[in-house]
């Protein structure tokens, strides 16, 4: 995947976020707390929670602790920093669906956030039979798309595996998916962020991107798509 021609869009086509939303962006980390909503009925399922590129597991702990509250069993994925599809990523992601599957004995919903939605749709391709559900949030699904973080992922995609194709993560998955989006987005082009699929859900947000996991609209849809 190191040749990222057909990732990132150069024509104009799809709008890229521009630079200064970036700064909209942190400023919402400290000062975007809203309270969670109201827990849903109660739920039932295994929840894998991938976390966004350059973030870690305590980054997505508010979306799992209001999906505990709602009844789920939501799990860590525990590789670290996500620093995108690299190989140990990948390989890690398919041993932690196995142990769920494994604990459980059921399948497992993924949920993904920004570019943790791809590696949940990664996951879900070669593994359609452990994967009950994806849902994705703020991720690019739909390539090419456009973000101002370009130039940092092309640094770091020369440590992707050659044989990783991107193209294939915007083919229609076989298990139901939601996708939300916020028009608000200062990292994603939002219109990427979802393609049309037979079990397809699109959900629109308002709200900034990096604090999504907090959102008390993501919360909701997540929830509800958990159901």
């Amino acid at each position: 995947m190191r040749d990222l021609t057909d990732v990132f869009d150069r024509t104009g086509t799809v709008a890229r976020p521009p630079y200064r939303g970036l700064w909209g962006e942190l400023w919402s980390l400290p000062s975007y707390r809203p309270a969670p909503p109201p827990p849903l009925p109660a739920g039932d399922r295994t929840v894998l929670v991938i976390p966004a590129f350059l973030t870690a597991d305590p980054f997505t702990r508010p979306l799992r602790t209001f999906l505990a509250r709602c009844g789920h069993a939501p799990q860590t994925w525990g590789l670290g920093v996500n620093w995108g599809p690299t190989a140990p990523a990948r390989a890690g992601l398919r041993q932690r669906l196995d142990e769920l599957c494994s604990e459980t004995g059921t399948t497992i919903d993924v949920v993904g956030i920004s570019l943790g939605g791809l590696l949940a749709r990664d996951l879900a391709q070669h593994r359609p039979d452990q994967v009950r559900r994806v849902v994705t949030i703020g991720s690019p699904v739909r390539l090419p798309t456009a973000t101002p973080l370009e130039p940092l992922i092309r640094l770091i995609a020369r440590h992707y595996p050659e044989d990783l194709e991107p193209g294939r993560l915007s083919q229609p998955l076989p298990m139901p998916t939601t996708a939300i989006y916020s028009r608000d987005d200062g990292v994603v082009a939002w219109q990427s962020c979802w393609v049309t699929e037979p079990q397809g859900r699109v959900v629109a947000v308002n709200g900034a991107h990096v604090t999504m996991c907090r959102n008390p609209d993501v919360l909701r849809a997540v929830a509800e798509a958990l159901t």
